[in-house]
């Protein structure tokens, strides 16, 4: 199917942190690209600011979370392989994930971006912050949250 006038969706960009709630995104993300016939990217960001925090085992926390990247974006690609994808582009990048996040969807000139929410309510988002609020705030283009499983 060829992207039409009305959903012009050409690349569909993903994030995911490998959560089953990311990887849920990744799902949807790779359906909807592989249903409209767009391309799939798919990025994972390495809290840069996380591993600042670490101190002295700075190297040994970049070292965990590119590994954990790594991880997380084979199994995207497997994901969207399974969904119809078969060349999903698969990035790994590193800055505060909002911002990161923001930077590469704006990069690749996206036409939807499709990212997991934790289901935070309440005081937890207000002190843990939303990735996903923030860039549907502040996207360049539509955003789709797609909610954990089994929540109404």
């Amino acid at each position: 199917m060829v992207p039409s006038d009305r959903f012009p969706y050409r690349l569909i960009a993903a994030a995911t942190d490998g959560s089953p709630n990311s990887l849920d995104a990744v799902r949807h993300a790779a359906g909807l690209a592989a249903l409209m016939g767009a391309r799939l990217a798919v990025v994972y960001v390495v809290d840069a600011y996380l591993s600042f925090r670490m101190g002295v085992h700075r190297d040994m926390a970049v070292e965990t979370l590119r590994a954990d990247g790594a991880r997380a974006l084979e199994e995207a690609t497997a994901i969207a392989r399974a969904e119809g994808v078969e060349d999903a582009e698969a990035a790994m990048i590193s800055g505060h994930p909002k911002e990161a996040i923001l930077a590469w969807t704006k990069k690749m000139g996206a036409d939807l971006l499709v990212v997991g929410s934790h289901g935070y309510s309440g005081l937890a988002t207000l002190l843990l912050g939303s990735v996903a609020a923030h860039l549907v705030r502040h996207a360049p283009c539509p955003v789709l949250v797609v909610r954990p499983s089994g929540e109404s």
